[in-house]
């Protein structure tokens, strides 16, 4: 089951949301949970005047029609976004690179602040000043290639890998040199992709995702390259949102093109990826909340039956030195005439 957006996932859902959100003003910041947030925004010329934008660090971005629950009091980072950013105008959304970091640029009082929204790993959510500084972030952290801390410039991750928008042929030549690695992970090591996509692509030029990378033929090369740039067509001008679901009924993969992957497989078609996207996520996020509700419910019942256990235990020895105290008490009682003597 799909746990978070890939890299193809965010490209078709930025670009949708490049032609709606430029122009629309931010009237309000949620966060929903430790990782959530809700953006309010107001576009003159909308039907309905209002869009709500989701993002979830480390997992989503999407337009959302549900309606969510806010917490009464808003937490510390909630605020600080709002103190620089309500009442902003967005400016811009974008793809950083191909990788999966969204940046949106908001333009407040004559200067652009971005907000940085990483999705990879544990994710992370920067809000960088207009001079390029770090002034607040959900998780601040000292790392090898770069630091998210107060005050500091902000940098981006290197990059994950190739972009293979701009990928030439010549540059899979080096997949010979991963030796016996599976081809399958030798593409998510050279190229910005998920595990999920590079068996797509392999699935769509026939050749066994298991096959060591050593093995493989110029011609075998030549299919792969086809492949990839034939899904990147697909995503950029035959979009036909779907998402997949089990025997169940249980949504297991979100997609904004059929894939070979899941040929056979029921799936439900929608209008637009991010209204997918929204379906996908919420549901899955609420009956992953309603499957913790469950375990939490189920350990309390747990908990009471071994109190309840213990202290029938406790009650059966009660009875025991009960009956064992009476039966004292009737042989002193039977006995008590001669004990008077």
């Amino acid at each position: 089951m799909k746990k978070a957006m890939t890299s193809f996932d965010i490209a078709v859902a930025v670009r949708e949301l490049q032609s709606l959100l430029p122009g629309s003003r931010i009237s309000n910041i949620y966060q929903i949970d430790e990782k959530t947030f809700l953006l309010k925004l107001r576009k003159p010329g909308l039907e309905t005047g209002q869009i709500n934008l989701l993002f979830e660090a480390g997992t989503r971005l999407h337009l959302t029609n549900y309606s969510l629950e806010k917490p009464k009091k808003p937490p510390d980072f909630a605020m600080a976004l709002r103190k620089h950013l309500r009442n902003g105008i967005i400016k811009s959304i974008k793809q950083h690179n191909f990788e999966r970091i969204v940046v949106l640029e908001v333009n407040r009082k004559n200067e652009t602040y971005k907000l940085i929204i990483e999705l990879f790993g544990d994710g992370n959510v920067i809000l960088v000043s207009p001079e390029d500084k770090i002034l607040h972030a959900l998780k601040y952290r000292r790392m090898r290639d770069r630091n998210i801390i107060r005050n500091e410039r902000f940098s981006f991750p290197p990059p994950s890998g190739l972009d293979p928008r701009f990928l030439r042929r010549e540059d899979l030549d080096v997949l010979k040199e991963y030796g016996t690695l599976p081809i399958v992970k030798a593409l998510t090591r050279l190229l910005s992709i998920g595990g999920l996509d590079s068996e797509e692509i392999l699935k769509r030029c026939g050749i066994l995702k298991n096959k060591a990378c050593n093995l493989l033929s110029s011609s075998e090369l030549d299919a792969i390259f086809s492949a990839i740039k034939n899904y990147l067509r697909d995503i950029e001008e035959e979009m036909k949102p779907v998402i997949y679901c089990n025997s169940d009924g249980e949504f297991i993969d979100c997609s904004p093109v059929p894939l070979m992957l899941y040929s056979g497989i029921n799936r439900i078609e929608f209008k637009s990826f991010n209204e997918a996207l929204d379906e996908f996520y919420t549901l899955r996020k609420a009956q992953a909340n309603l499957n913790a509700a469950v375990r939490e419910r189920r350990s309390e019942i747990e908990r009471l039956e071994r109190i309840l256990d213990q202290q029938n235990k406790t009650l059966e020895d009660l009875k025991r030195k009960y009956d064992v105290n009476k039966k004292r008490g009737d042989l002193i009682y039977v006995h008590l005439h001669e004990l008077h003597s």
